[in-house]
């Protein structure tokens, strides 16, 4: 996904986070009534300091004195105690959106079509699942947990505060329009500032995985001293990038004080000046002053939400992009066959640009039979594959299995049919059994012991001290290329399937194990299709009937 969108507002992309919360409506509401009941509960705390102030002290009634100060730490501690009840909630909500944002985007990645993929850095996109969903989930924090509390406990303050002295209460609202200024003013410099360290972390991140994933390669090629002054210069834009974030944040947590400590002198001053004349009395100087400290503290908790939420909106906006993306697999079919093995090509064209790959292509596979495609490097072998897996669609001609089109087949159904093994076979960290089971958990410990058999994979696994449990490493790397072939046929021979397709299944493979293999396949009880693309002639003289793809064209020899 391209990092072209700009530090902005979107409107859709708020519409695709507000329905996260489409399921917890009735949540947010208990919430809001619960903070709504806590500011109530600053109200009373308010009139009892005021009618200390004004009655109880001036009559030296200390039994009343300690009976309301027993009420008000009685009301504090039932408003620390709705806090809790409240972060609860607050954290069933924000996780569940999380949740379901996470999800969603983590569904959508088996969604986007196969040019999605070699179009985009993969080691950005997975940065920004990761990063920015967390991201994401600290601006849900103080949005739920923060932001809403506060706007609702501020009102009630507001208009507590009018009650108490409107004159005085005008004053301080004359001088709010400052703090709208400077988070206005302050707010544009954040978001330039927190978009241009996004994409520096970004590219930290890319950075990193880049180096742990190629890690033999630059020591090979002697090339650490060159990645890692590349890294350097990356570490120390993100330290740029990070330290003016973190400063631009400072600076207006800073003016934030500043404007409401003058507001705060502002009340002593006009308050006091208003007690020394008569005007007021000292008890509603001082509960006017606490309910004022308390909006200030309020006031303060918006303010201080502005950043994060400048912050989580630009991630917002990368992840709507992603999750609004629609370059989708081109096959949306539902019907589900039951495969006998039977793929066809009919009058197919397919490129990646404007030079044709494949001209009026017909090409069919029979059950039971055994096919060799060959062709020069970078002819159209594996883009037929690719065509047949379903990942792209022709440009001209049609597909079909056992005689239906693919428009109208579940392809992921189809698929379950397939035994496929790639040039580069794809193996995870984790043991040989759970490499050789993944996609295949239906299957039996009979199965495994057929499939590795059949691949020719039993001879080095037996000589393991943990036999199917040893562990092989990220892509397999604590096996020779010739184990990690073996092991990839193992897992596509496993499934039973109605169609094999092998890649290259033998660059790693010495003559006889060749010879071995190709007499398994011919064994195979469920008599599959298979299609080998191959240069090497030990393979091909294996097959029924071989296809040479040049310039596009098939023909038969």
């Amino acid at each position: 996904m391209k990092n072209n969108q700009s530090y902005s507002f979107s409107r859709e992309a708020w519409k695709y986070y507000i329905r996260l919360f489409r399921d917890q409506y009735s949540k947010l509401l208990a919430s809001s009534l619960g903070s709504s009941f806590q500011a109530l509960l600053i109200v009373p705390v308010i009139l009892l300091i005021k009618f200390a102030f004004d009655k109880i002290i001036p009559e030296k009634d200390i039994r009343l004195l300690i009976l309301a100060g027993t009420a008000i730490f009685l009301l504090r501690s039932a408003s620390s105690l709705l806090s809790v009840w409240l972060r609860n909630i607050h954290l069933k909500i924000i996780n569940k959106s999380v949740f379901l944002l996470r999800k969603d985007l983590l569904s959508k990645l088996y969604g986007f079509s196969r040019n999605f993929y070699t179009s985009n850095d993969i080691k950005i996109l997975h940065t920004q699942l990761v990063i920015d969903t967390e991201r994401l989930s600290g601006m849900s924090n103080v949005i739920v947990s923060r932001l809403v509390p506060s706007l609702i406990i501020s009102i009630a303050l507001v208009i507590l505060l009018f009650l108490l002295n409107w004159k005085l209460m005008l004053i301080i609202l004359a001088m709010v329009p400052l703090l709208y200024v400077s988070n206005f003013l302050i707010g544009k410099i954040i978001k330039k500032r927190v978009f241009t360290f996004q994409r520096a972390f970004e590219m930290f991140s890319k950075g990193v995985f880049f180096m742990l994933k190629y890690l033999d390669l630059a020591i090979i090629q002697s090339t650490q001293e060159k990645e890692m002054e590349q890294q350097s210069e990356i570490l120390d834009d993100l330290q740029k990038k990070t330290n003016k974030m973190a400063i631009i944040y400072t600076v207006n947590s800073q003016i934030q004080e500043i404007l409401t400590g003058l507001i705060a002198i502002v009340i002593i001053v006009v308050g006091g000046v208003a007690v020394i004349s008569g005007k007021m009395t000292l008890g509603d100087f001082l509960s006017f002053y606490i309910a004022a400290g308390y909006l200030n503290r309020f006031v303060n908790s918006v303010n201080t939400s502005v950043p994060e939420i400048i912050a989580g909106n630009e991630s917002l906006n990368t992840l709507f992009a992603l999750a609004d993306n629609r370059d989708f697999v081109p096959y949306k079919g539902t019907k589900q066959i039951d495969f006998k093995g039977f793929i066809s090509l009919k009058e197919v064209s397919f490129s990646y640009s404007e030079k044709p790959l494949l001209k009026n292509l017909n090409f069919e596979l029979l059950p039971s039979q055994i096919y060799a495609l060959t062709g020069a490097n970078s002819a159209g072998k594996t883009t037929i594959i690719n065509l047949i897996l379903g990942f792209y669609r022709p440009i001209e001609g049609r597909l079909f299995a056992d005689g239906i089109p693919y428009d109208v087949i579940d392809l992921c159904d189809l698929r379950k049919n397939f035994g496929v093994v790639m040039q580069q076979p794809s193996l995870f960290s984790g043991t040989i059994r759970e490499n050789i089971f993944y996609g295949n958990e239906k299957a039996t410990e009979e199965d495994l012991l057929r499939a590795v058999h059949f691949s020719l994979a039993d001879e080095f696994i037996g000589r393991l001290p943990e036999g199917f449990e040893t562990l092989i490493g990220e892509d397999g790397m604590m096996l020779s290329g010739g184990e990690r072939q073996r092991i990839a046929i193992a897992r596509a021979i496993i499934r039973k399937p109605r169609l094999l397709i092998l890649d290259e299944p033998t660059n790693h493979l010495d003559e006889s194990t060749v010879e071995q293999l190709m007499k398994n396949l011919e064994k195979l009880e469920e008599k599959p299709a298979v299609l080998l693309v191959s240069h090497d002639e030990r393979v091909v003289r294996f097959a029924h009937q071989v296809f040479k793809l040049e310039n596009g064209i098939l023909t038969i020899h």
